[in-house]
Formats: C-alpha cells, structure tokens, sequence
C-alpha cells in the first residue's frame, strides 16, 4: 500500500528541482532517514539550503520555499542558512548543521 504523504525518489527530485529554482541556492544537501535508507511512514526529508550572504532572513527564505513546494505531498524540514553561517553553525555540537555537514548528502552545488 503506498501512502499520499510518503517520499518517493521523485517527490524528492520535485522538491530539489523546485528548491533550486525558487531560491537559487549555493549547495543543497539532504541528510537523515532519506539519505541512510532508514525512511518509514514518519520520516520526513530534511533539506539543507545553504544560500548566499544576499538572503538577510533564512526563516522568511523558508517560508518562501515552503510556500513554492506546497503541492508536493511529502513531510519536508527545510533548513536554510547562509555559506558565510554554516562553518560556524556546523561546528557547534548539538545543532542538526553538523550533521548535515558530516553525513549529508551534496545534491546540488552552484557553479
């Protein structure tokens, strides 16, 4: 039985090729159950966009990207954050960043 919400390779490839067109990002990583295999009916797809130093407010970003993936039919936590923030934010212990940073997986990155 699938389910309406579940990710699927090609909700997830929706959901990137949105993201890049929307915001124009630096990097996109994926990170999490999706990108060790481990997705189940509870799992969502957790994105981080790393985007230039232009973007003065990540969370309004999100909001926006959130706003532009509204018809896909999938739990997604996206994560936005500037290039110039990550280095910091990444090394700090306890915050998702580093995990990204460590075991994520580069989907896309601007030339």
């Amino acid at each position: 039985m699938t389910y309406l919400w579940a990710i699927t390779p090609e909700k997830v490839q929706t959901a990137i090729k949105k993201i890049i067109e929307v915001s124009k990002p630096r990097k996109l990583i994926l990170f999490g159950s999706y990108v060790h295999g481990n997705v189940n009916l509870n799992s969502d797809l957790d994105v981080l966009v790393v985007t230039g130093d232009e973007i003065e407010n990540p969370r309004k970003e999100s909001v926006r990207i959130r706003r532009a993936l509204k018809g896909i039919v999938m739990s997604m936590d996206i994560l936005v954050v500037p290039e110039s923030k990550l280095e910091e934010l990444a090394s700090m212990s306890g915050l998702i960043y580093r995990e990204a940073i460590k075991n994520g997986k580069v989907v896309y990155e601007s030339s």
